[in-house]
């Protein structure tokens, strides 16, 4: 039973009236005065009263200095999590949590704890941008960082970077990890890697698009006309440039397929992109969209800082919902500013999800950007693309029908010519707000004194159609699937090459030889790329004069001989393709249908010259038979490319 409030010392004040000092109504009106009223009774609860503020400072104290000492704590070390803790979606798109072992600690016990920073440095990192309005770096929700000794204190420099970088005042004094620019032989590596960008998509080529800080990366570096993808898809693409190698070899046929960790003879995962730059003695950052499958627990990690996320265009963070390119923009600076270690190289990937539709959501949310540049192409009418006609869909081969998947696709962007200005405008701004990230990061690089010690490169894992015959989305040999942005800002590059525009192929396939070289890593004999900064430093024109001509192309998931297992053909056909300057030989191996296309005069790809007049072009069709045969088997069998 409960103590009476008399018995607890607790008794109400004598101005308020409740249930202890009313007249009970057998008692005269009448009565002695209460013996609460006396002060031999109030002594007790006044020192009750005394004793519970005293309990109450000490407890404030103590929680302050022991706040500090965390604090303090804080500062002078990271915390290590050797796991992986990813959010996934299951089939029906709930979200659930899961960690991946990853490591162990140095006493063989494995550790998971959650690294969060103290308020204070959460307001040191705040960033202000009267164009983005990204909010305050904000500690991921998906993260694996390692243990890290200690980081001394790094030289900044004050001078302030005006535009569009704006920062909170004291800056200066909280960025610790500011790194002085140094003359070392290896290059920092920054990896600007874009979803679904056609080559169009670039403000120096199209001139509607406003990305001011690409068209500006380009004139200090070099932009690469036709660079191309291997495979156009996001998996697989990928997967390409990790490993070097084109999908036959890698076998990432599929999304989440664990070939290469499985089977490791071929393509040893550990010699790959991002563990060999870990053994090189690279801090390496991935943020963003990844797509394949994870190393297991006795492989090297993906990354020392991985910030993992993509699928939806707004994210739920910190209770806030938050744009994905806003995300990429605050988890590239805090990587920078706070994660990567003193006096050490660092190689940090930041992959964009930013143009990559959701194409589960209706027409008005395929493509979803933010209120910063609502205004952008607003009063502008995009461009109608040539072959975005009713006849080229009709032009295209005839198992192509209304159940294609990219055919369904863009009946839901681009059917009528209201959807393809809202979705072309939405696109755009989209791809304007991943620019405006772009420079965030130079500016930060330029910041802390590293910018002339760093490559920067600028691509993307396929291209897409944009209502080009008919279709939406990628996976064909055709130039709006295949032929993707490629920037490379490297301070190796001799200052006359500067602004230039390189007509050779480079391909998907060479972005981790290149980036090993940045290292001074030799690529291992298994990666079929070049290293692209043959074609502009030392005798860059011996080198295009010994480039590439010609490669295969392959969209397939089945087997890499002739496409079985694959999809059905009505679904998204597997095709492979002998890509050329000046032609191009298309097979679609679950039908066994050929094409050809006279890039010289048809670079629209129009016109199958093949099924037009095949007497007339048979002489063509064998050579580009036995071009397409010799550059399949060296493709696929790992050979240089």
């Amino acid at each position: 039973m409960l103590p009476s409030g008399r018995q607890r010392g607790l008794h109400p004040s004598p101005s308020r009236s409740n249930s202890f000092d009313r007249e009970p109504p057998h008692q005269p009106a009448a009565r002695a005065p209460s013996p609460t009223s006396s002060p031999s009774f109030r002594q007790p609860a006044r020192t009750f009263r005394l004793r519970l503020l005293i309990a109450c400072f000490s407890l404030i104290v103590f929680l302050t200095l022991y706040r500090s000492m965390w604090q303090a704590d804080q500062a002078i070390s990271r915390v290590n999590i050797p796991t992986h803790q990813l959010i996934l979606e299951n089939r029906k798109g709930r979200k659930y949590e899961t960690k991946v072992r990853m490591d162990k600690t140095s006493d063989s016990t494995s550790k998971v704890t959650e690294n969060k920073h103290s308020k204070n440095q959460q307001k040191a990192a705040e960033i202000r941008n009267s164009t983005s309005g990204l909010n305050k770096i904000q500690e991921p929700a998906i993260r694996i960082v390692p243990r890290t000794k200690k980081l001394a204190p790094l030289a900044t420099n004050n001078t302030r970077q005006q535009q569009p970088l704006q920062q909170e005042k004291g800056d200066e004094q909280t960025d610790s990890h500011v790194k002085q620019s140094t003359s070392n032989e290896r290059l920092n590596v920054v990896l600007l890697y874009a979803d679904d960008w056609t080559y169009r998509t670039l403000g120096m080529v199209n001139k509607v698009v406003h990305t001011p800080h690409l068209n500006a990366m380009a004139k200090r570096g070099m932009l690469f006309r036709r660079n191309c993808v291997t495979s156009s898809i996001c998996w697989q693409s990928r997967a390409t440039m990790f490993t070097g190698t084109t999908t036959s070899v890698h076998r990432s046929l599929k999304i989440m397929d664990d070939y290469i960790f499985t089977n490791d003879t071929q393509v040893p995962w550990e010699e790959t992109l991002y563990p060999a730059m870990k053994r090189a003695g690279y801090h390496r950052g991935y943020i963003g969209k990844y797509h394949n499958a994870m190393p297991t627990a006795k492989h090297t990690p993906l990354s020392d800082w991985t910030n993992l996320y993509f699928s939806h265009h707004w994210e739920h963070r910190k209770g806030k919902l938050r744009h994905v390119t806003d995300l990429n923009g605050e988890d590239a600076l805090h990587y920078l500013r706070h994660e990567r270690p003193a006096n050490q190289s660092f190689f940090l990937t930041v992959a964009f999800y930013a143009t990559h539709a959701q194409e589960a959501m209706p027409f008005e949310r395929q493509y979803e950007h933010q209120n910063y540049t609502k205004h952008l192409y607003e009063h502008t009418t995009i461009p109608t693309p040539k072959t975005a006609t009713a006849q080229a869909w009709r032009n295209m081969p005839y198992f192509f029908k209304e159940t294609n998947e990219g055919r369904k696709r863009w009946a839901k962007r681009y059917k009528t010519p209201e959807m393809f200005q809202h979705s072309m405008k939405t696109m755009y701004r989209m791809a304007t707000e991943v620019d405006d990230v772009v420079g965030r990061i130079m500016d930060e690089l330029k910041r802390q004194n590293v910018y002339n010690d760093t490559m920067v490169i600028f691509t993307t894992d396929n291209g897409v159609f944009h209502g080009e015959h008919g279709l939406a989305d990628k996976w064909y040999p055709h130039e709006e699937s295949i032929r993707v942005p490629l920037i490379i800002q490297d301070p190796r590059m001799p200052e006359h090459m500067h602004g230039q525009v390189n007509d050779d192929f480079t391909l998907s396939v060479d972005l981790a030889p290149t980036i090993l070289a940045a290292a001074g890593v030799k690529a291992p004999s298994f990666m079929q790329g070049r290293d692209i900064a043959q074609l502009y430093l030392e005798n860059a024109t011996e080198a295009s004069k010994a480039w590439r001509q010609d490669f295969f192309y392959e969209w397939n998931q089945g087997s890499p001989h002739n496409a079985s297992g694959h999809d059905d053909p009505r679904y998204i056909p597997a095709v492979f393709a002998l890509v050329q300057k000046d032609a191009k030989y298309f097979y679609w191996p679950q039908v066994q249908y050929e094409q050809i296309f006279d890039l010289t005069n048809d670079p629209f790809e129009e016109n199958d010259i093949w099924n037009v007049a095949m007497q007339t072009n048979r002489p063509m069709l064998e050579a580009m038979r036995a071009r397409y045969s010799q550059l399949k088997a060296a493709s696929q069998s790992g050979l240089p490319v």
